[in-house]
């Protein structure tokens, strides 16, 4: 059976360097669902190739509430927000994204399972990813990024969520 374990080392958290213009309009923000808002706010992600620049979710963007019965939206939005963030940037050895959000303590958790150890360019491109997602959710819940590492082939355990990648043809969950 194959087991999945934390990767090592663990990736070192982007640096964010977020601005609000206060009221000068720097883009549009897109969301799932084709929803859309003009924005003040965006976030600079630094990176070895240079900085990104991304636009990032405006005050008042209307989020699903914080119930039980918003669970699903939730996952939803995180699981959209991810597999948009990977696009163009997908790590090499990245098999699997998972996404979860604990309502209880309002963070999304993004779960990138490698099939083997991640390059450097690989954490790179993840950490890309996470910059993207955290932007799309800031000012309603935490992002963070808990790498998993996939040893051998056969059944995986994998933590509860939604897939918002998968490598076409290489895993079946059971």
């Amino acid at each position: 059976m194959a087991q999945v374990v934390s990767c090592s080392p663990r990736f070192a958290s982007p640096v964010k360097d977020w601005f609000d213009t206060g009221g000068n309009t720097i883009g549009i923000f897109r969301f799932r669902g084709g929803r859309q808002a003009p924005t003040t706010r965006g976030l600079i992600h630094e990176a070895p190739v240079g900085r990104r620049f991304i636009m990032a979710r405006p005050a008042g963007f209307q989020s699903p509430p914080w119930q039980r019965d918003a669970w699903y939206d939730w996952h939803a939005d995180l699981a959209w927000s991810a597999r948009r963030a990977l696009s163009g940037q997908t790590p090499r050895r990245l098999m699997l994204m998972l996404v979860a959000m604990d309502l209880r303590r309002r963070t999304g958790i993004l779960y990138p399972v490698f099939d083997a150890d991640p390059t450097q360019d690989d954490q790179d491109q993840t950490s890309a990813a996470e910059a993207e997602v955290t932007a799309d959710f800031v000012d309603c819940a935490d992002i963070v990024t808990q790498p998993l590492l996939t040893t051998g082939k056969g059944k995986l355990r994998l933590p509860q969520g939604m897939v918002a990648y998968r490598r076409p043809g290489y895993l079946t969950q059971s």
